[in-house]
């Protein structure tokens, strides 16, 4: 009896909650877990930073420019120091100037360095277009987990759904039976036999309790949403027609996420490796600089007043030591790229795989739909059978029981060969990368 009234409370504080609580559906579901998942937020924070550095690497085409400003004040414990010279005179070459101040600005333009930051640009590029495409799997990824959890609420409210239906049936059939007992036709144990039914229904019915408390927590922490979160019930279809396998297969080479950003990054390492070839090449550049400066030492003798001067040229450098020690570092690029060649043959066969795993168990859950739905009219005729034989005294309550128990587990049976379709359609979308809600 209390076990009786805890459930008749759940269901009603459950039946409050839903009437209060708009159903999830779950496209809804998966589009809030995207915009939740911290996974897809990191990765946005990296695409920003990643788009920094390609601006990073844009901004070598523009000039250098140094400032530098300078004031000092020296001591006075030299003496200066003076000569004759024919024609001029007196000389002080080492005038008492206490108060100095050396101010310059300098200006560097890159000319030529073989290719070097177009190169660089575009290696920037595609590393932040591996990140952008990165973030598709990040939202798969969260896709896939809450849809794992959706699908287990949608089980378990059905089944509740069906155990609730079947605990009011076998209490039904207890009267009629309580009926016969009074008129002597069966025994006192025919009708306990049908309380233990109950009871083991409703022992059912407290670890769905259970599983759906668990699960509505998991999908509110995984949508951003309230813990009172509901999922929208309605049965649903699945598609008629399934593509051969070989669509999947090109679908999955052309739109998998993980697939396109590793070979991202492979263009990115083979312009990396062009770009450490490139440090045995030497670098043009033009420049000049002004010097504001007291005292301007292209002045003689020195004076105490600010005086302008400036240069201008073209500057050649060549790094000489990088002809042998570049050996190293082509090296380790060429193995680079070698090891992610290997990576993505490793990625596209485990791919091809999971597609083709997953296409398999469609195919193997839509035949157990078919299945289920044969068996399930088969027990559901010789429940009929029974239930009008109890009723006429024709049969006992266990051939009763029986007939009832492979009715529900048939029910339950294409509930759950439903849901494992539904949750097959999805593995198979995500596995090649092209989903759909």
């Amino acid at each position: 009896m209390k076990t009786t009234v805890s459930l008749l409370a759940l269901a009603l504080l459950h039946g409050v909650v839903t009437a209060q609580t708009p159903a999830l559906t779950l496209d809804e579901a998966v589009r809030l877990a995207q915009q939740h998942s911290t996974a897809v937020k990191v990765n946005a924070a990296d695409q920003g930073a990643a788009l920094a550095r390609v601006q990073q690497a844009r901004d070598r085409y523009l000039p250098n420019v140094t400032a530098n400003l300078s004031y000092v004040r020296i001591s006075d414990n030299i003496r200066p120091f003076t000569v004759s010279l024919p024609e001029v005179g007196a000389v002080e070459l080492n005038p008492q100037i206490l108060n100095q101040s050396y101010n310059n600005i300098a200006v560097r333009q890159l000319l030529w360095a073989g290719g070097a930051v177009k190169l660089g640009i575009r290696a920037a590029e595609r590393e932040a277009e591996a990140l952008r495409l990165e973030a598709g799997q990040h939202q798969l990824q969260a896709a896939d987990n809450v849809t794992r959890i959706w699908q287990n609420l949608y089980l378990l409210a059905t089944s509740e759904q069906l155990i609730r239906q079947n605990v009011r049936l076998l209490t039904d059939r207890r009267r009629d039976v309580t009926n016969l007992e009074k008129q002597g036709i069966v025994l006192k144990n025919d009708g306990l036999k049908i309380d233990l039914a109950i009871s083991t229904l409703e022992a059912s019915l407290v670890e769905i309790q259970t599983g759906r408390a668990i699960n509505t927590f998991n999908l509110a922490t995984a949508t951003g949403s309230s813990e009172q979160v509901a999922i929208d019930t309605t049965d649903f279809s699945l598609p008629t027609d399934v593509a051969p396998l070989t669509d999947y297969l090109a679908d999955a080479q052309q739109n998998r996420p993980e697939l396109l950003a590793l070979g991202q990054r492979r263009e990115a390492a083979l312009i990396g490796k062009r770009l450490v070839e490139l440090n045995r090449m030497p670098t043009l550049s033009l420049g000049g600089s002004y010097d504001y400066n007291r005292p301007n030492q292209r002045v003689f003798p020195n004076k105490p007043e600010f005086t302008g001067t400036w240069q201008a040229g073209a500057f050649l450098s060549f790094t000489l030591s990088g002809l042998y020690t570049n050996r190293a570092k082509e090296t380790e690029s060429r193995y680079g790229l070698e090891r992610l060649n290997t990576a993505l043959d490793q990625v596209r066969d485990g791919i091809r795989m999971e597609v083709n795993a997953a296409y398999q168990t469609y195919l193997k859950a839509r035949q157990q739909i078919s299945l289920a739905q044969t068996a399930i009219g088969q027990a559901t005729e010789n429940f009929r059978i029974e239930q009008n034989r109890l009723r006429a005294g024709a049969s006992t309550p266990t051939d009763f029981l029986e007939a009832n128990t492979r009715q529900l587990q048939a029910q339950l049976n294409l509930r759950t060969a439903k849901a494992d379709a539904r949750l097959a359609l999805w593995q198979l979308q995500k596995s090649t990368g092209k989903v759909t809600y």
